[in-house]
């Protein structure tokens, strides 16, 4: 079986860094597909070997990067003798996600690495279990700390290079070359060492990275300077020079790694909405605190006044106001009350709850949600396979242009302004800012969006998104409620009104449809008749076979008049009344949903039903045509109710008594056109239209079947979330593209001038580490980005 894995690689620089580990990682047998992510640091591939992870993790560290295991160490029991030890070992080394497993007979001790969100503590338990061991205790880990200290080394650089940038500032002040060089050395090859461990290990693949240009340029001016002071030429050194790059390249690494983290923020802060610890109850109401990994579905658990809920699940005892802001981005508190579902991460207002668990951690909304967000900023956006492989030629013609500038200047008699001008181009070109412009607005897009409780599945949603000409709506649960009720009931046979309503319950004991549901609440406390057979047919209405009291069974169809009317051919004794149908007519002017009733041989009445419409469906059809897009509705109810709706929430294009198929040929009829398609729907009953569209939009609450089903997912169920989606797709559209008009336009402008000696290498390299802070720190703006929308509503209001 093919297993996802997504984890962090520290040690990842720049572009031919991805390129790199691309490589390393592709080339393995057991790997079927793999990428790599720049912004986050992280990587993501699909192995079917638990073998595979370990083998790439020592490949991966021996060409500098790092895999952050966490190491645990647990008491065993049931360790017996030495086959105890390697039934053991063998057990573990088969599960994904685990290295490095050791077993101490002598101590009765396990300790291993796990690779984070591989797998949970509690599988691992349940593999000890199932072989006949069990923990005894477990000690707390910790996550290893970072191997390269960038900070501190930043500080000694900087200390060391501020002597050596004094001369230059205050023409007075004059440094030996003796303590020159005893100030360079130390930055050249302590603060620089990451630079040269990075270009060594690259060297070593025949391939060349951003640590290739510095160490060639610091390296050069290092060592010119040496050789320069030993033939009494102290005149003109480049020890400072040298210092001084790295101090601004270590500086702008520093920056730019705080910037990613920013933009990569939304992700950790999802992560942190989750308790680690929770209070179980068992049988007897004893509270035990244990890890939520180790929650299982059933469980009790404690959730105290002003605590976030550890677990998905159902109130079992008390109430109170739950925020769930943080996870659909609603402002409001619910009220929950016995019954009531309640999501992890969610935090418990003034009461108590006891709430059973509906889902383990790994399988909870807030998981859901954590990874589909971290699948979505894992991919790459189409013009990424562009950049990769400019990146790829990126350093050897960097290479070759600094060689030119060198031959060129000492042609020409001037060897040292030909050292300088290779130097500053070697350091001034920065594949960094090409390889971090589209990862990192992507991230942050994709991040700000999940704030908002908007959830782009990929990263071609997000691009599509974009793109979108045309917005088609479903009716039913987008933009009005979704919950019909009966309003009106008309019997023309011998049945009273309650007693066509109790008949029609019963037809729709087997439905799913909120028509059925709105039926089902309008008989509550009615005895119905058991439900023999039961037959939908989608779009039209459906049949069912029920036993009154006296046993014999009885055929009753409900739907709307042309399906009705099929099921009556031939059978009915005379037409449908004149009164009737005034009765429906008058109805479906009134913008109601009419159903008919029947029998095989008699038509029974008329039932209408109203939906609400959503508070906000205009502004959000409104928001939408701000954009200029076109929106249309497409919907299977009648044409006077349809025609009633689209004109409340000023829809000019709309087609009513549409059966599924036909709306997919009305969205093909969209595309014909040229037009990208936008569909929304509730998840439900449209996955058809939803696949078909461009982009499909489910207003699901964040249910399992809009998770699943859809391009973008809106956590709750607002319409004006869908004008954000586009706005917002929009918005980190045009930094993507400003990333790689700054990213490509500063090589091409900063290169030649470089070249022709325009430049100081310190300035060079301080060109250098601000494009990548530049890049990021302009994709970091999307984590404030805050939607026009708000304002067209509140200028509505």
């Amino acid at each position: 079986m093919t297993n996802s894995l997504v984890f962090p690689l520290q040690g990842l620089r720049c572009a031919g860094c991805v390129r790199k580990v691309e490589k390393i990682i592709s080339e393995h047998p057991d790997v079927s597909d793999a990428s790599v992510n720049l912004a986050l640091n992280q990587v993501r591939l699909d192995t079917s070997s638990p073998g595979a992870l370990p083998q790439l993790r020592k490949q991966l560290s021996e060409q500098g990067f790092d895999i952050p295991f966490v190491r645990h160490c647990w008491q065993i029991e049931g360790l017996n003798c030495a086959s105890c030890v390697s039934k053991l070992e063998s057990a573990l080394a088969k599960q994904q996600g685990i290295d490095k497993v050791s077993v101490s007979l002598a101590l009765n001790q396990l300790s291993f690495e796990l690779l984070p969100d591989t797998q949970t503590l509690a599988q691992v338990k349940k593999t000890l279990v199932s072989n006949g061991f069990s923990v005894k205790q477990s000690t707390a880990s910790s996550q290893p700390s970072a191997k390269h200290f960038i900070p501190w080394r930043l500080l000694f650089s900087i200390a060391l290079s501020i002597p050596l940038v004094m001369p230059m500032i205050f023409s007075s002040l004059s440094l030996p070359a003796l303590s020159q060089f005893l100030l360079a050395t130390p930055v050249q090859f302590y603060a620089g060492l990451a630079f040269y461990k990075g270009a060594w290990q690259a060297l070593k693949q025949g391939s060349s990275t951003m640590d290739t240009l510095v160490v060639m340029g610091t390296s050069t001016a290092y060592f010119y300077s040496i050789y320069l002071w030993m033939n009494g030429q102290t005149g003109h050194l480049y020890f400072e020079a040298a210092a001084v790059i790295i101090s601004l390249i270590l500086l702008g690494k520093y920056l730019e790694t705080r910037a990613k983290q920013q933009a990569a923020k939304s992700i950790a802060d999802l992560v942190k909405l989750s308790p680690q610890r929770a209070l179980k109850l068992d049988a007897k109401g004893i509270g035990e605190e244990v890890d939520v990994s180790e929650l299982l579905v059933g469980d009790v658990i404690l959730v105290k006044p002003g605590e976030q809920l550890a677990a998905d699940g159902q109130v079992s005892w008390g109430s109170s106001e739950v925020s769930e802001a943080v996870i659909t981005g609603e402002s409001l508190p619910l009220q929950k009350e016995v019954g009531d579902s309640v999501l992890a991460g969610s935090l418990n207002g003034s009461g108590l709850l006891q709430v059973t668990v509906s889902a383990e951690n790994r399988n909870s909304t807030l998981s859901k949600i954590i990874q589909l967000v971290s699948e979505a900023q894992s991919g790459k956006a189409p013009i990424q396979g562009l950049v990769d492989k400019i990146s790829h030629y990126f350093v050897p013609v960097v290479l070759l242009i600094a060689l030119a500038s060198l031959l060129v200047w000492t042609i020409y008699g001037d060897v040292n302004q030909g050292l300088i001008a290779a130097v500053s181009v070697l350091v001034i070109a920065c594949p960094c800012a090409l390889g971090l412009a589209t990862p990192t607005a992507l991230v942050a897009g994709t991040g700000r969006g999940a704030k908002l409780g908007i959830l782009y599945r990929n990263i071609q949603a997000l691009e599509l998104s974009h793109k979108v000409s045309d917005v088609v709506f479903d009716k039913t649960g987008t933009l009005t409620q979704g919950q019909p009720s009966l309003v009106k009931s008309f019997s023309s046979s011998k049945l009273n009104q309650q007693e066509l309503v109790t008949l029609a319950a019963s037809a729709q004991q087997g439905s799913q449809h909120p028509l059925a549901s709105a039926l089902l609440k309008a008989a509550e406390g009615t005895p119905l008749q058991p439900l023999h057979y039961f037959n939908s047919y989608t779009g039209l209405g459906i049949e069912a076979q029920l036993s009154d009291d006296s046993s014999s069974e009885q055929r009753v169809f409900l739907g709307n008049q042309r399906f009705v009317a099929q099921q009556l051919a031939d059978k009915l004794t005379k037409p449908f009344s004149a009164e009737l149908q005034t009765q429906a007519e008058q109805w479906l002017q009134q913008g109601v949903t009419v159903v008919y009733v029947a029998r095989p041989n008699e038509l029974l009445g008329l039932l209408a039903f109203k939906d609400v419409i959503r508070p906000d469906a205009k502004q959000a059809v409104s928001a939408l045509q701000k954009l200029n897009l076109r929106t249309h509705l497409l919907s299977g109810d009648a044409k006077p109710v349809t025609k009633a709706f689209a004109k409340q929430v000023n829809i000019k294009h709309w087609q009513a008594e549409l059966l599924p198929a036909q709306k997919l040929k009305q969205i093909g009829k969209l595309q014909a056109q040229h037009s990208t398609v936008m569909m929304v729907g509730d998840g439900v009953n449209d996955a058809p239209a939803l696949a078909q569209a461009e982009v499909g939009i489910a207003m699901g609450g964040g249910s399992d079947i809009a998770l699943n089903s859809a391009d973008v997912v809106l956590m709750r169920d607002d319409p004006l979330l869908i004008a954000q989606a586009v706005a917002l797709a929009k918005q980190t559209w045009r930094t993507l593209q400003q990333n790689l008009f700054w990213a490509f336009i500063y090589n091409v402008i900063g290169i030649p001038i470089a070249a022709m000696g325009l430049l100081n290498p310190a300035f060079a390299g301080a060109a250098m580490a601000l494009s990548s802070v530049c890049v990021v720190s302009n994709a970091v703006r999307l984590n404030y980005w805050q939607s026009p929308i708000k304002a067209l509503k509140q200028e509505q209001q």
